[in-house]
């Protein structure tokens, strides 16, 4: 009897147990379901979501939108080109075979073949004319290709001609050779028609999305370069161009007291720049703000031709409206209803809906690879130390337009081995040309060592070249931009940073509203004023030549510790104190005091140009007057 009653306790002490693995293992089983139908369910959205992607850029379009950008494109390239060809100061002074004295090239480019000048001229007519075959759609695959090609060629022969519009030009030029712009308002399409061939009447939507990322990329990337201290604080440099702009000026007098016109143009400008490169892409993808951003894109163009007189690109960038414009009404346009396409198989003869095809993945690679590095490369600039507008360093290539106004001076020093040091002066070298190598490191140490080379070959003895260079960014005072101990014949060109470059001078020595009000006073004394700046034991040396136009030149301190050597003479000069200097001799400014810079003005009865050049020194300003 104990024994049966202790088997019924345990059965019933166990059953609970029992219950409880089943219920886990059913709970786990059910757990398990659940889990199965939400992996099945996200693959499911995923797949959804992938192929809602791929159903919108491969999705049929009428491709007269895209065709109309062609033909203005094209059109815009020939003019482009033909002025280039009939403009004296392109062909022969860029490529002709003893001027210049070299041509500067990109890192990646330095063995470029320079051809003859008689070759260059039949690849610049190419040139026009493959543009003139890509704007009327005849042989479009043929034209795209030598168009992009004959163009880069071009652009890669001189660096001095580096432009943000050629690059894009060349983007875009890309851009017509991997897709088929040609299926409508081209001769390719008519002789097609003609000829009872089967052609096909639409486009993947890719290919409009792809040109409108490009230029979106080219107005936002834009805008965020203009967000800097330059622009946001001091509205430069816009309050220097623009105030020299009479009309703008005056205009600008009329509603605001003179005194105060110059800050309100700079500061109008500058934010509205900033501003319209940051929306405008955005309204023109939207359909209700699209009508309002094609006024501001006409405005603000228009703008840019008549002030800064920038060539076919602000006829270029109104032309790519169009791309924003979707495609079923351009096709209700009057002028191009003809050409459209109406057909939009977005159904199969038997009702069902067509099938989202897929783009091939070499096809996709490629423009995923395009479009990582449009988004990429503009910023590659904080890879390198400093500030990008001051070293130039990540500067090309990034959209960064309209940023910097800026005046160098250089005086270039060869010392022979064994021999006393001179002042170099044969710059056989055009004025682009000049005036991109003074603000481009890069061409700055190609030259340097090319002087180098020249040395060798004609004495056969090594020369070290060193530079004496000064920069004023934004209307700065000038400082020092090149390290003058550091012989540039010695420097590794393919170096990934360039350390001889000076770091600019902290803004918090600068009192701008005081070499404002020292401008001012000097042009009632009939004179101007060049202002400098250096850091404590900063030394500059210079000359005062004599035989010129420069007749009274003084100095005057303005902030800081500064004393002038005059021969043997140390003449400390206070803040606010003027010395006269003699013209005909050498002069030693030296920068002293416990802050971080000294800032002081030359005052002069004579032009910057001559200035510069009464210095031993060269700028675009003394070029300009020979």
């Amino acid at each position: 009897m104990d024994q049966q009653q202790s088997s019924v306790r345990l059965r019933q002490a166990t059953k609970p147990v029992q219950d409880i693995s089943t219920a886990n293992s059913e709970e786990k089983a059910t757990n398990g379901v659940k889990k199965q139908a939400d992996q099945v369910k996200r693959r499911l959205s995923s797949n959804d979501e992938s192929a809602g992607w791929m159903a919108m850029l491969t999705k049929r379009v009428d491709p007269l939108t895209l065709a109309v950008f062609r033909f203005l494109f094209g059109a815009a390239m020939v003019v482009h080109i033909v002025r280039a060809v009939l403009s004296q100061d392109v062909i022969e002074a860029n490529f002709q075979d003893y001027f210049p004295e070299l041509n500067f090239h990109y890192y990646f480019a330095m063995n470029i073949w320079k051809p003859p000048v008689e070759v260059t001229w039949y690849i610049f007519w190419a040139c026009a004319v493959s543009a003139g075959l890509l704007s009327i759609g005849f042989l479009y695959r043929l034209a795209s290709l030598s168009f992009l090609l004959l163009f880069t060629y071009i652009n890669l022969m001189e660096k001095a001609r580096y432009n943000n519009h050629y690059y894009l030009y060349i983007l875009v030029s890309f851009l017509f050779l991997i897709t088929d712009c040609n299926r409508s308002f081209s001769l390719d399409h008519l002789i097609a028609c003609w000829r009872g061939k089967k052609n096909e009447k639409t486009v993947p939507a890719w290919q409009l999305y792809i040109f409108r990322f490009q230029i979106f990329v080219c107005y936002f990337y834009g805008s965020i370069a203009k967000m800097n201290y330059d622009g946001f604080v001091r509205g430069e440099p816009c309050k220097t161009w623009f105030y020299r702009v009479e009309p703008i000026r005056q205009l600008a007098e009329l509603v605001v007291p003179p005194e105060y016109a110059p800050s309100v143009i700079g500061y109008f400008f500058s934010a509205g720049g900033l501003v319209f490169d940051f929306v405008i892409g955005f309204m023109l993808i939207s359909k209700t703000f699209r009508p309002m951003g094609f006024l501001l894109t006409f405005g603000f163009h228009l703008t840019n031709h008549f002030v800064f007189k920038i060539g076919t690109f602000p006829w270029v960038m109104m032309a790519t409206n169009i791309l924003f414009i979707e495609p079923e009404t351009v096709s209700k346009i009057p002028a191009l209803k003809n050409f459209a396409n109406s057909a939009y198989p977005s159904t199969s003869k038997d009702g069902k809906k067509a099938q989202t095809s897929k783009l091939c993945r070499p096809l996709f690679a490629l423009l995923f690879c395009y479009v990582t590095a449009q988004c990429l490369v503009p910023f590659r600039h904080w890879l390198y130390p400093g500030d990008v507008n001051w070293t130039m360093e990540g500067h090309q290539f990034s959209w960064r337009m309209m940023l910097n106004a800026e005046d160098v001076i250089l005086r270039t020093l060869i010392r022979p081995q064994g021999g006393a040091e001179v002042v170099h002066t044969g710059y056989q070298i055009n004025a682009r040309q000049m005036k991109r190598m003074i603000t481009d490191p890069e061409l700055i140490l190609q030259y340097a060592q090319h002087l180098g080379r020249g040395h060798l070959e004609t004495t056969g003895s090594p020369a070290s070249v060193r530079l004496d260079m000064w920069r004023s960014l934004n209307n700065r005072p000038f400082q020092r931009w090149v390290d003058p101990s550091v012989d540039l014949t010695t420097v590794d060109y393919w170096a990934f940073h360039y350390p001889w470059l000076e770091t600019r001078l902290p803004d918090s020595e600068i009192d701008f509203s005081e070499m404002d009000r020292i401008r001012e006073e000097a042009k009632d004394q009939g004179k101007m004023a060049s202002f400098f700046m250096d850091k404590p034991n900063g030394v500059f040396k210079t000359t005062l030549q004599a035989g010129g136009p420069c007749s009274n030149i003084s100095l005057l301190t303005v902030s800081g510790d500064v004393s002038v050597q005059i021969k043997k003479v140390h003449t400390p000069v206070p803040v606010g104190t003027e010395l006269p200097l003699p013209i005909g001799g050498f002069h030693r400014v030296r920068a002293g005091g416990d802050g971080p810079a000294s800032v002081w003005a030359y005052l002069h009865d004579c032009s910057p140009g001559h200035f510069h050049n009464a210095m031993m020194m060269v700028s675009m300003d003394s070029w300009e007057l020979f």
